[in-house]
């Protein structure tokens, strides 16, 4: 967990749609005030980060601050699917990247060039949206995401549904081999935690939701466990999102920066992007659509770095 104190404000990363020529990069906005809801996007809206390595797009960007390393990180899933993006989009979900792309900067504002880490083995069809937790029981990162599983001599006609595979690494350079994190025998997504006290809260776009009804599983499932590391989550929440939204994925969820509640943003993707949610009380579970924030136009699966006044001065000045 962050200790980072004075925290004031949030930086988002996200990117744009995939219909865009540059939508599949890394896109920066800094929070006006301590809550979400308001946006100064940085670069003028342009792309902050950019990758030409493997498929030459960057998307799911998620935010690391390494306390430790005194480093922060950039994870993003190495896609990009335009200007075709039906074929692109069908071949990268049985023969896409296995790698994912990195980032990382001392300050937040002068970043690495782009890496390509493989963290998968030749089985998989893709690597999508990776996102790391600290665990302080193995001091070690666990970077989760989300794959198809192939046999290696299979046709790999589609048909293969996403797991949740998990890996651990000190440094995003080198990584364990990759174990299955989460099979529920059907498509689960862009998986995130936050901690709560002695709680762990775990959010998903999980394509059937428990409860086996048709209306079920096109928003976001929450569940609630003890430990990051254990895959035994009880369900919590099923289908955050609904009815403010027709469907949601890549949630992006942050504590709170006063109070003891926390704010989630869905992205409605390919409708109105990002879409802000709050909570006053995690274990409470009651989460409430903010219809009227000010989110950076067209902003897709990101997430949220709580940061001091001093981080959010420097990138204003750096990305004007």
């Amino acid at each position: 967990m962050t200790t980072t104190p004075d925290v004031v404000g949030y930086l988002l990363a996200y990117f744009h749609s995939e219909l865009e020529e540059d939508g599949e990069q890394i896109r920066f906005a800094v929070s006006i005030g301590n809550r979400p809801d308001a946006w100064t996007m940085l670069n003028g809206d342009r792309p902050v980060l950019r990758s030409s390595v493997g498929m030459g797009g960057a998307r799911d960007p998620f935010l690391v601050r390494d306390e430790r390393a005194g480093r922060f990180f950039v994870l993003a899933t190495d896609l990009r699917t335009w200007p075709d993006h039906e074929t692109a989009w069908t071949r990268s979900l049985r023969h896409g990247s296995r790698g994912i792309l990195v980032w990382e900067s001392t300050d937040l504002t002068e970043w690495s060039d782009a890496r390509l880490v493989e963290v998968a083995p030749a089985s998989v069809g893709n690597v999508w949206a990776p996102k790391a937790f600290w665990s302080e029981s193995r001091q070690r990162w666990l970077m989760f995401w989300a794959s198809a599983l192939f046999e290696d001599d299979e046709d790999r006609t589609p048909g293969g549904y996403q797991r949740i595979l998990v890996a651990e690494t000190e440094d995003f350079r080198s990584f364990s081999e990759p174990q299955v994190h989460l099979d529920f025998g059907h498509d689960v997504i862009d998986l995130a935690f936050v901690q709560d006290g002695d709680a762990w809260y775990r959010f998903s776009a999980n394509a059937h939701s428990p409860g086996g009804s048709p209306d079920l599983g096109n928003h976001i499932f929450e569940e609630r466990g003890t430990a990051l590391e254990d895959p035994v989550f009880e369900p919590f929440r099923i289908d955050i999102g609904k009815p403010e939204l027709r469907r949601g994925e890549g949630p992006a969820v942050a504590r709170a920066i006063a109070g003891d509640g926390a704010f989630l943003l869905i992205d409605e993707f390919l409708l109105r992007g990002y879409q802000l949610f709050e909570t006053q009380d995690l274990a409470g579970g009651e989460w409430q659509h903010i219809p009227d924030a000010h989110l950076p136009p067209g902003a897709r699966h990101g997430s949220l770095l709580a940061i001091t006044a001093a981080e959010r001065d420097r990138l204003l000045h750096a990305y004007p």
